[in-house]
């Protein structure tokens, strides 16, 4: 008999409602639900002692402004488009976490394109948006105050640029205004519970907080400006390259200038090319020295201005204390989750199907029994002074493959350029490896110093039974 592996099995159950297996009601009544909150005002609407004694939410706040264990599973480089119908349809989790998020729903960033109908500042300082599609169907979208998004947020700097976005074209009040303004709303996904709130979907889905608002996005001319990856590392004497993009719409057509700010002392910051030439879609490289600076992780505001529009993006630099032995990869162990690395949906975990080699966070590759494949990432300068350069991870393989002769699964372990391109599978690991604990394994990266590379891993599992390739603990020392 063919057996999945465990976790796929758990993530199933996590979007099930205890009433029923059958998928959420179409209707906006929302029949069949088991579970229903405490009838309450809508959010922020509390009695008036109650409303002046709090200034920030409670409800789940620590998911809607990214203080939550699981906000570093979300992953920031990279957004999901959807519509309003979709959405309403997914079934909510029953219970909602109250500190956790519910994948794929709540750990992507998801970009609507429908029209503002009303707007309104709660009492705890959100603002509250109502969206509808062409069909007249809702839902809420939720703007926090920057002022209530706890210190370490990796929404916060999103967040801040949402609330400049709107307070640029309207000015909330206590009560709803109308709008009915197209909009183009990129946020991250939120299920709240159902009181009573105007414009709420039948499941509760949000996009709460919302990081970007573009007015009028078919007929206002505008560029979006990202930059991967956001965090880099540069040695005393040396420099790092991360890339910045920009795109386009609504007719935009104009040259694109880049600059950068928040450079410590001896530090600097060079563009190539320093400016996107019209229509104002483009890469270009940033290199950041680190000249003389002092050690420490800096934070750096990239910004585009053209067409008379102004973007930022914000890059973190850390310059290493020179001399000696230096690690240059960020969060090793995971126990940040997902910062600092790209990977797959549900790759950097805490699950407890399988043990991490030290604290509690591991990337877990496949295991799911069937066709699959997923990929971890980090991109990383390695000095061109470096005179060693030793990659190290953990490993560990379990697999229900009974062969002892054939590969079935497999793990490859890469050196890949800044755009992708494969420079060297360093190894191939496979069912045929599979072991009790952890194994270390290194490799010598010393051919890559002067380049910015990815360290990348790829598992791949055929249609039947799992393998699971776990790995933690990394370090790419350099001397």
């Amino acid at each position: 008999m063919r057996v999945r592996a465990p976790r796929a099995v758990l993530a199933l159950c996590l979007l099930i409602p205890a009433s029923s297996a059958s998928s959420a009601p179409s209707s906006p009544a929302g029949e069949g639900w088991s579970w229903e909150a405490p009838a309450e005002p809508e959010d922020g609407l509390f009695p008036a002692p109650y409303a002046a004694a709090m200034a920030c939410g409670v409800e789940r706040w620590s998911v809607k402004t990214g203080t939550d264990a699981d906000a570093g599973r979300v992953n920031l480089s990279s957004t999901s488009s959807n519509t309003i119908a979709t959405m309403r349809s997914w079934t909510a989790p029953s219970p909602i976490p109250s500190n956790n998020r519910v994948s794929p729903y709540e750990t992507t960033v998801w970009v609507l394109n429908a029209t503002l109908t009303e707007y309104k500042v709660e009492n705890d300082e959100d603002y509250h948006l109502v969206l509808a599609d062409s069909s007249g169907k809702t839902m809420i979208v939720e703007i926090p105050n920057p002022g209530c998004v706890g210190t370490g947020s990796p929404f916060a700097f999103g967040i801040s640029n949402a609330r400049a976005e709107f307070d640029a074209k309207f000015t909330p009040t206590t009560s709803f205004q109308t709008a009915n303004i197209p909009v183009q709303i990129t946020g991250v996904g939120m299920f709240d519970f159902l009181h009573g709130q105007t414009g709420v979907a039948p499941n509760g889905i949000e996009l709460h907080p919302v990081l970007d608002v573009l007015f009028n996005p078919g007929s206002n001319p505008n560029f979006t400006l990202a930059v991967s990856p956001s965090a880099v590392t540069a040695a005393p004497g040396s420099s790092a390259n991360t890339t910045v993009t920009t795109a386009v719409s609504g007719g935009f057509n104009s040259a694109v200038a880049l600059s950068a700010a928040g450079l410590p002392a001896g530090a600097s910051a060079t563009f190539t090319p320093a400016s996107i030439a019209a229509p104002g879609a483009g890469t270009s490289t940033l290199k950041l020295s680190a000249g003389t600076a002092a050690p420490g992780t800096y934070g750096v505001t990239v910004t585009g201005t053209g067409g008379g529009k102004t973007h930022t993006a914000p890059v973190s630099l850390t310059v290493g204390s020179g001399g000696g032995s230096q690690q240059l990869l960020l969060n090793p162990g995971f126990e940040s989750g997902n910062v600092s690395w790209t990977a797959s949906t549900s790759v950097i975990t805490n699950a407890a199907g399988e043990a991490a080699h030290g604290g509690s966070w591991k990337a877990w590759l496949d295991g799911y029994g069937t066709t699959h494949t997923d990929t971890l990432y980090q991109q990383v300068a390695i000095p061109s002074t470096a005179a060693s350069a030793t990659l190290t991870f953990w490993l560990h393989v379990d697999t229900a493959e009974t062969t002892t002769t054939t590969a079935y699964d497999t793990l490859k372990v890469q050196v890949q350029s800044s755009t992708g391109t494969v420079l060297a599978t360093l190894a191939t690991y496979s069912n045929l490896d599979h072991n009790t604990g952890y194994a270390q394994k290194s490799f010598n990266l010393l051919a890559y110093k002067g380049q910015t590379v990815r360290v990348y891993l790829v598992g791949a599992e055929d249609s039947i039974d799992q393998t699971s390739f776990v790995v933690d603990d990394f370090a790419l020392n350099v001397q």
